[in-house]
């Protein structure tokens, strides 16, 4: 009796991670079929928002993994409506402090 929790436990996890494999599968299909007069022009690209799909697609993420984010606060954002957008500074802004800083050699002796 006890075996069919565990499996059960097991199976849903195989099925989150096949589902964030097809988010962000679908993200790059997206993400490559977009016209090039839909692509923002370069000059306007550093303070603008970005949308939810674009924040996957910049942090190669799936959309589950950056909505948690986006509802916890970890990664700031603005809420327009029904639409929430992530200032690109921001977006930065989280991924460098994400940046793993392995400790000095003189720490590890102390």
């Amino acid at each position: 009796m006890e075996h069919h929790p565990q499996r059960f436990k097991h199976a849903l996890e195989n099925l989150r991670q096949a589902l964030e494999e097809a988010e962000s599968a679908l993200l790059e299909f997206e993400g490559s079929s977009v016209e090039k007069e839909q692509v923002r022009p370069e000059e306007r690209r550093g303070e603008d928002l970005l949308s939810v799909s674009e924040v996957c697609q910049g942090v190669g993420m799936g959309k589950s993994w950056v909505h948690r984010r986006l509802k916890s606060g970890e990664i700031p954002n603005i809420r327009l409506g029904n639409n929430i957008k992530v200032r690109r500074r921001d977006l930065q802004e989280y991924l460098e402090s994400q940046r793993y800083h392995p400790p000095d050699e003189e720490e590890k002796e102390e």
